[in-house]
C-alpha cells in the first residue's frame, strides 16, 4: 500500500484505512452471489485506532429509530393473514475528528425484525442491534473503512494473495521477512510451471491464444505480489504458448482463423 506521503492528501485518511483483515471477514453464498461481511467490533477497533476513544474522537447520534411494516404472512394451509413483516430502521449521524477538525456522515441502517421462514413469522429481539452495527459500518465505508470489501476487491484471488503475504510478512518480523519472500517466490514458479503445463497440454490450436492471454493477465498480477518482473513472466508464457502452436501447426496443418 502507497504511503501517506505519496497519495494525494485529499485521499490520504482513505488509504489509511481502506485494507482489511482477512481473519475478521466471513464470505457466505447469497442468492447465487459470494457476499463478505465485516466483523462489526472490527470496524469499531479500526475508528477507534485512527479516531481515538469513542465519544472523545468519534461517536454518533441515532437521528431516526422506526419500524416499517411490510408484506403479510399467511397461514400455509388457510391463506390467513398472521403477521406482517417489519424492517427495523435507524438514521445515523456518525462523527469524527480528523486533522483537528469534526465532521460528520450519516447512512441508514436495517435489519428484518419480523420475516416469514419456513416455519411460519420469525422475531429478530436483535433487531436493533444489528441496525446499529449495520449503520456505523456504512457511515465509516463512506470514509474509506475496509474500502477493499465494498469495492468488491475481495472477489479477486490475487489481491487476497497479497494481503496473505503482507500478514505473513508482518508476522515473520525483519529477521523473517527474506524466507517468507523466497517461500512466495518458489509457490509463484511453480504456479508458472502448471501453467505452462496446461498450455502444453492444449491440442486446440484456436483456443490457444485465449488460454494465453487468461493465463498471462493471471501471471501479472501474480508477479507484482511475489516480487517478479511481470514482462519477463509474460514473456516465458508467451514464448511456450508460441512453441505449442508451431508444434500443433506442424501436426495438424495451420488452423483458418
Amino acid at each position: 500500500m502507497a504511503t501517506q506521503d505519496k497519495v494525494a492528501p485529499k485521499m490520504a485518511l482513505w488509504e489509511s484505512v481502506k485494507t482489511t483483515d482477512k481473519a475478521f471477514t466471513k464470505t457466505q453464498e447469497l442468492e447465487g452471489r459470494n457476499v463478505t461481511s465485516i466483523n462489526g467490533m472490527y470496524v469499531v477497533q479500526r475508528a477507534t485506532e485512527t479516531f481515538g476513544p469513542i465519544g472523545k474522537g468519534w461517536g454518533y447520534e441515532i437521528l431516526v429509530d422506526r419500524f416499517d411494516q411490510g408484506a403479510p404472512i399467511r397461514d400455509k394451509k388457510t391463506g390467513e393473514v398472521i403477521a406482517h413483516e417489519q424492517m427495523h430502521t435507524i438514521l445515523l449521524k456518525l462523527w469524527y475528528v480528523h486533522g483537528g477538525k469534526r465532521s460528520h456522515v450519516t447512512q441508514y441502517g436495517h435489519t428484518p425484525f419480523v420475516r416469514s421462514s419456513q416455519w411460519g413469522a420469525y422475531t429478530d429481539f436483535d433487531a436493533p442491534k444489528k441496525s446499529l452495527t449495520d449503520a456505523i459500518k456504512k457511515c465509516l465505508s463512506l470514509i474509506g473503512f475496509c474500502a477493499d470489501v465494498h469495492l468488491g476487491m475481495f472477489e479477486d484471488e490475487t489481491y487476497l494473495e497479497g494481503l496473505d503475504l503482507k500478514k505473513r510478512l508482518e508476522e515473520a518480523g525483519e529477521g523473517g521477512k527474506q524466507e517468507v519472500m523466497e517461500e512466495v517466490k518458489a509457490e509463484f514458479r511453480a504456479w508458472v510451471e502448471n501453467q505452462i503445463s496446461v498450455i502444453n497440454g492444449t491440442n486446440n490450436q484456436r483456443s490457444l491464444e485465449a488460454i494465453r492471454k487468461n493465463i498471462c493477465a493471471k501471471a501479472r498480477e501474480k508477479a507484482v505480489v511475489a516480487n517478479y518482473d511481470p514482462a519477463e513472466v509474460e514473456r516465458r508464457i508467451t514464448e511456450a504458448a508460441e512453441e505449442r502452436l508451431q508444434f500443433l501447426n506442424e501436426k495438424y496443418g495451420i488452423a483458418h482463423q
